[in-house]
């Protein structure tokens, strides 16, 4: 990048209504970032979360400590702010259609405003969407699966302290911003920290811009040229295992598992993404070595568990044998993913270990598509049927595991009983229903443990969709959303 002018970013603010709670018997006012606090609290009561008892600990904790007391839940009595949201609920269950209608403009008059003057940049002189533009609001924190910190109070960043990344040539928006600096190396808006878990969090392009698309194209490429060197690669590793160099061995046996298991490096990450914990992060607790088989258990990213017992050649069992004994803490102490991508990369120039997730979540796709024979004739529901199966192979690669959907069981005994019914009629195209119902009853089922979408986004890559639908006689626009229609669009446009 040359050139980034953009209007900077909005920074919510809450607007106190001036609520009081009783404390032990005793009626305290509110600060505004207190009772932000309680009323976050208050909206979620009614929902598992307030049962969990790490979640009420994590927050009471921090709330305690902004009222500056020492208490727990049962200390407090929330009642007037009880009353405020249930009474607003009941509201918006009291107003007319007229009402909605009028309220929904008025709320997308005020969304396209906003978009109007903060949801574009100017990158190189062509204007450019932005993935958003707004701070994350405070918030309580929820995480994903058994996330130690959920229930914590997320501090929302304010102007001072967010840094702006504008080229030199850009006016300066207005506000008390922390910083302002150019980065051209990197497609990000606005920057602070996450004062919960000390991250990077970042404002960027949106997906649809054309730096973004580029960077897209240029992460397939590199995992089809991986593809085409795998074997080489595979030399490689398998040479350096028992390396006469301790550093090489461990290097070497990291690889190994990243590319057998697909699991993360552990250290790298993408731009937007948290830090990741993968092969180089692995400590003796995370793995059981029985025999040749070894048992992994420890949770990644997003506190997601990776389960996984697979049979390991000798000598990578001889080689953590030996790291485990000499651990402090972790197993691969020394070895940071810059050492695995200069190793992977004097193989394959500009390689890194996260294209192997690319490379193995596309391939899995790529071949149960060629597996499964589908003809031109089959029904459009079908071919979604084979599409979505592809894809929850990745899934299943990159173990994007995820708790099941509060109502599942509710939607599928739906299906089921509208499954009852449509066999039940007597109609030419009764039996073509019915197949496509008992499909996507198959499908909830078979995809109920994995989330699609993570690596649907970013994992796999769309050209292989889109070749196969054309010779599947399938609109390839039917199984991608339209957001994932619009960042993928490239694709239409390759030769």
């Amino acid at each position: 990048m040359k050139q980034l002018i953009h209007k900077g970013v909005i920074v919510p603010k809450y607007e106190a209504k001036g609520f009081r709670l009783k404390f032990r018997g005793k009626t305290i006012s509110l600060t505004a970032k207190q009772e932000e606090m309680a009323v976050a609290w208050v909206r979620k009561l009614g929902t598992e979360y307030v049962e969990d008892p790490v979640f009420i600990k994590n927050f009471f904790d921090d709330f305690c400590k902004a009222l500056g007391v020492q208490g727990s839940k049962q200390d407090f009595d929330f009642s007037e702010i009880k009353e405020y949201v249930e009474k607003e609920r009941e509201e918006k269950l009291k107003i007319t259609k007229e009402e909605k209608k009028k309220l929904a403009s008025t709320r997308k008059e005020i969304r396209e405003k906003n978009k109007e003057k903060y949801g574009f940049a100017t990158v190189d002189g062509e204007v450019v969407e932005l993935g958003n533009y707004m701070a994350e609001p405070s918030s309580i924190f929820m995480g994903r699966g058994k996330h130690p910190l959920r229930g914590k109070w997320k501090e929302g960043a304010t102007e001072e302290e967010i840094i702006l990344n504008l080229s030199p040539d850009a006016p300066r928006p207005p506000g008390k911003w922390k910083q302002i600096v150019w980065n051209q190396n990197f497609m990000w808006i606005a920057r602070w920290d996450d004062k919960l878990r000390g991250k990077e969090k970042y404002v960027w392009l949106s997906d649809t811009s054309f730096p973004k698309q580029e960077r897209e194209i240029e992460k397939f490429n590199k995992a089809s040229e991986l593809g085409k060197k795998y074997d080489l690669l595979k030399k490689h590793i398998n040479d350096n295992l028992n390396s006469p160099d301790i550093k090489t061995r461990k290097i070497a046996t990291a690889c190994y598992l990243i590319d057998s298991l697909s699991m993360r490096v552990g250290d790298e990450k993408d731009e937007d993404e948290a830090d990741t914990v993968g092969a180089t992060t692995l400590t003796p607790s995370n793995l059981k070595i029985e025999g040749n088989h070894v048992k992994f258990d420890f949770l990644g990213k997003d506190s997601v568990r990776l389960q996984k017992d697979i049979e390991l050649p000798e000598q990578v069992v001889k080689n953590l044998k030996e790291f485990i004994s000499q651990s402090k803490p972790s197993i691969f102490e020394g070895v940071r993913s810059e050492n695995v991508n200069e190793f992977l990369s004097s193989v394959v120039p500009e390689i890194s270990a996260k294209v192997f997730r690319t490379y193995h979540a596309s391939r899995e796709v790529e071949n149960y598509l060629k597996k499964e024979k589908i003809s031109e004739s089959d029904p459009v529901d079908y071919k979604k049927y084979v599409a979505t199966m592809a894809n929850l192979q990745a899934a299943i690669v990159c173990n994007h595991k995820r708790k099941l959907p509060a109502k599942w069981k509710e939607t599928l005994e739906k299906k089921v009983d509208r499954l009852k019914m449509l066999k039940e009629k007597k109609g030419k195209k009764t039996p073509e229903r019915v197949k496509s119902m008992e499909l996507k009853i198959k499908l909830m089922k078979e995809t109920k443990d994995y989330n699609l979408n993570t690596s649907l986004k970013s994992y796999i890559d769309p050209r292989i969709y889109y070749k196969w639908s054309k010779k599947a006689d399938f609109d390839w626009k039917k199984f991608y959303s339209k957001n994932l229609q619009k960042k993928f669009s490239w694709v239409e446009k390759e030769k």
